[in-house]
């Protein structure tokens, strides 16, 4: 056969191949999954044979599809092959600092693309300033952050990297001395203003949940205080690991998070080898969509903008 697909092509089968949804391999590359979808239909209207078998729980590769993966993953590790060459020169000579800002949950992330680029960037130092507050990107307080509010500053990229899904959790042992919870007589782990703002958290209280004999400033304390058996808490699913999740009814609104930073800072090569290593990262940590896999181990969620 004598048409080949290129590696635009091959990415997408690849991730789908790794990930087992469009839906997945869509949130590994940064794109709808209509689109993974649409352009993997296209290749194999252009192959004249089926890549990909779609099931409502998934999809797999056919033997086709499987070889083209084959050819993906020689085509992928050339391509690092490549990248380690040409960064070389890059890896000695860059230097900088890069401050990045965002709330306390997101810490462990940040820290790891940290930890990845000071080790390929020695001459490179990364300073995080945890904070519940928005630091003024567009001012250059910060080179990146992490929000989930979009502010609408067109001064600035705002890159999605996942949405988190939300729920009331208890731990097993306040539940064996409360039975019979409902919304009303549950204890709520509150959080103090401005973090009761939380869109989540106005919409637990309109349903009744607003019995808070414990309230804090901070969401790592409110997580604390749920494993320690004293109250429930809104929280993202994600991280709930260990914990039941009560009145699954209720319905609260998703969050999205989102990677900011200014078009100058990207010109700095230090910030732009950064901003490379931790949007992957995120992308992945947030495609999480079950309560089996916790990444990031504290709360992922920063407060809006008052």
């Amino acid at each position: 056969m004598a048409l080949q697909a290129n590696w635009d092509d091959l990415r997408l089968l690849l991730a789908v191949s790794r990930r087992g949804s469009f839906l997945q391999a869509g949130q590994l590359l940064g794109i709808a999954a209509s689109t993974v979808s649409r352009r993997l239909t296209q290749l194999e209207v252009a192959l004249g044979e089926p890549l990909v078998e779609r099931g409502v729980e998934g999809c797999w590769l056919t033997s086709r599809g499987q070889s083209l993966v084959d050819v993906a993953l020689a085509a992928e590790a050339g391509l690092r092959r490549q990248a380690a060459a040409d960064l070389s020169g890059v890896q000695a000579a860059l230097c900088g600092n890069v401050l990045v800002s965002a709330g306390e949950g997101f810490s462990s992330c940040v820290l790891e693309a940290a930890r990845r680029f000071t080790a390929l960037y020695p001459a490179c130092s990364v300073e995080l300033l945890v904070t519940a507050d928005f630091h003024k990107v567009a001012r250059g307080v910060a080179d990146i952050a992490l929000r989930t509010s979009h502010l609408g500053e067109p001064s600035l990229i705002y890159r999605p990297v996942g949405r988190l899904a939300y729920g009331v959790f208890a731990d097993a042992g306040y539940l064996k001395r409360f039975p019979g919870l409902t919304l009303a007589t549950a204890d709520s782990i509150g959080l103090l203003p401005p973090l009761d703002m939380l869109p989540q958290i106005r919409a637990a209280k309109a349903a009744g949940l607003d019995r808070a004999p414990i309230s804090v400033n901070s969401f790592v304390a409110q997580l604390e205080a749920v494993r320690r058996g004293m109250g429930v808490a809104v929280m993202p699913r994600i991280l709930a690991k260990g914990l039941s999740e009560l009145f699954p009814d209720l319905e609260l609104p998703d969050m999205e998070v989102y990677l900011v930073t200014r078009p100058q800072a990207l010109k700095q090569a230090h910030i732009k080898y950064f901003f490379a290593i931790l949007e992957p990262l995120l992308l992945e940590t947030l495609s999480v969509e079950t309560v089996d896999d916790y990444r990031l181990g504290t709360s992922l969620f920063s407060p809006p903008s008052r």
